[in-house]
């Protein structure tokens, strides 16, 4: 078997919903290395990126890194809070049925579900 193409391909996140896709292709000869082309292939794309990653910076909003911060997100007991006061505002049984899947996954909003659904 004789391998005559190599193809490397890597698919980089740019964070804000956006990537790119950077990819060569080389036909070798025989007796060449395979893994030697793709090692040359690999640092190429690597390479690339990096300096494209500078160009997009260089134009502003397009490119933005991904915070080192790590975003808090609402606990579980505060979203169930949340779901009961929604469900204890609801006027009727078609509104209140809404929120029925929410309330099986929550012993508590499950109990909240039920009296709503009782005094309806």
């Amino acid at each position: 078997m004789h391998i005559q193409t190599i193809v490397y391909q890597r698919t980089f996140n740019l964070g804000n919903y956006s990537s790119e896709k950077i990819g060569v292709e080389f036909a070798i000869n025989q007796g060449e290395s395979a893994n030697k082309a793709l090692d040359i292939a690999r640092d190429l794309v690597e390479e690339y990126h990096k300096q494209n990653v500078i160009r997009l910076k260089d134009l502003g909003d397009f490119y933005q890194e991904v915070p080192d911060e790590i975003i808090p997100t609402q606990s579980k007991k505060s979203l169930a809070e949340k779901t009961i006061e929604f469900i204890n505002s609801c006027k009727t049984k078609e509104e209140l049925k809404a929120w029925e899947l929410m309330a099986k996954n929550n012993p508590e909003v499950l109990e909240c579900y039920n009296a709503k659904l009782k005094s309806l």
